[in-house]
């Protein structure tokens, strides 16, 4: 039957990924010293000390049954990026099984144990977790390999024309009052772009920025003053503490449930009002304070509808494609043989445009690091979980070599 010489199929694919899963020079190296160990054995009258090879059991120890699985998906599954399904696809119907397993009776009872540091370490008969799958998954990735289409950066001067183009657009239509729903989104939209850009954050982190936190931070930092010694450097650590307080910067204020934290969360990021290329983040933040009271919200998702629900991503998506395909047909900053709607969106270009320009800027790695993993806890030096706005705030000061300098190189 079909079915059946589908399923046979399979399991000989599975079997030869998990044959390539190896190195062909370890496997040949192991063949030899075996061949040679059985040698020397015969001469000594000795049987040699290999455990049995058979029979296998009759039961399915090592997750060929998964394994199969997965590469039914590949045949059935419709990928987005090609006709087929990538290896991290199929990798979910493997992550999906453990968890089961991990959630069943076999699995809740298995033993536990404790490990110092952040590692854990538990023993297991999961049979997705065998040496033998583990092949299978080695011998599978490198069969089909990987075809990505990643998010390009593009010049900060793009996006700085970007925004300036949103602005006016924007502009003419907040002169209309039919039209000013049209322009509190695009404003919206130029807030987004900039903050990600400033802040250097992934695109889905944009929408964590809180409206209460922006509203009680905006008046810090306004009436800052750029020492001329750091108009002057290049990467060099010149900022001190009481420097840092008299900078001139915004405050971006993030809230939501974040990894390998416990509970909401505040996090405060102190950026440069205005960078070296005229990124004016102070003032999209202002704006996007403005509408949202105009909209009659003063707290939640600074990103939201006028009802105050956290607003599609999609949205903003197509309004970056839209301006950046006016760029590219306008100026020379994009180049004309770029397909805009594939290589850009929200996700990744503004950051990686961000850091793009802090390479060129001299900002050091470490520092690059450090700010676009504002995340992690071992680079969460300016916020606490449970402390105050105050508190938070004198925190997010402290760390202002790093994010003003960073944001200011934009």
């Amino acid at each position: 039957m079909k079915g059946d010489e589908e399923y046979v199929r399979c399991l000989r694919r599975a079997n030869l990924d998990a044959i390539t899963g190896k190195s062909r020079l370890t496997i040949n190296s192991h063949k030899r010293e075996i061949f040679a160990n059985i040698i020397r054995c015969e001469r000594a009258n000795k049987t040699p000390s290999y455990p049995p090879r058979g029979p296998m059991p009759m039961e399915d120890t090592v997750g060929m049954g998964v394994a199969v699985e997965m590469l039914l998906k590949s045949l059935h599954a419709r990928g987005k990026i090609k006709e087929w399904v990538q290896f991290d696809t199929l990798r979910r119907v493997r992550s999906s099984y453990t968890k089961a397993y991990d959630s069943s009776p076999a699995g809740v009872n298995e033993g536990a144990s404790f490990a110092r540091g952040t590692s854990r370490v538990r023993p297991t008969s999961c049979p997705t977790q065998s040496e033998f799958f583990a092949d299978i998954l080695r011998g599978m990735e490198n069969r089909m390999g990987y075809d990505s289409t990643a998010d390009h950066g593009v010049s900060i001067q793009a996006l700085v024309k970007c925004l300036d183009l949103i602005k006016i657009d924007a502009d003419d239509l907040a002169t209309d009052e039919a039209t000013l729903s049209e322009a509190n989104q695009l404003y919206k939209l130029g807030a987004y772009i900039c903050i990600c850009t400033a802040a250097g954050l992934r695109g889905y982190e944009g929408f964590f920025t809180d409206l209460a936190g922006l509203r009680l931070n905006v008046n810090k930092g306004k009436e800052g003053v750029i020492p001329d010694k750091t108009k002057k450097a290049k990467g060099e650590k010149l900022l001190t503490e009481e420097e840092c307080n008299s900078l001139p910067h915004v405050v971006l204020s993030l809230q939501g449930n974040f990894k390998s934290e416990g509970g909401i969360s505040s996090h405060l990021i102190n950026l440069a009002s205005k960078s070296m290329s005229g990124l004016e983040t102070r003032w999209w933040i202002e704006k996007l304070i403005d509408v949202s009271a105009l909209e009659g919200r003063f707290s939640g998702p600074a990103f939201a509808t006028p009802e105050g629900k956290l607003d599609e991503s999609s949205n903003y998506n197509a309004g970056l494609r839209k301006y950046l395909k006016i760029v590219q047909d306008t100026t020379s900053l994009i180049d004309k043989d770029i397909d805009v709607d594939a290589f850009y969106s929200t996700n990744r270009t503004p950051r990686k445009s961000a850091l793009t320009r802090a390479k060129r800027a001299g900002i050091e790695k470490d520092l690059q690091n450090e700010m676009n993993r504002w995340r992690t806890v071992e680079n969460a030096k300016g916020r606490r979980v449970r402390f105050n706005m105050r508190d938070l705030y004198s925190e997010a000061c402290l760390l202002m070599p790093v994010t003003w300098r960073y944001s200011y190189a934009q």
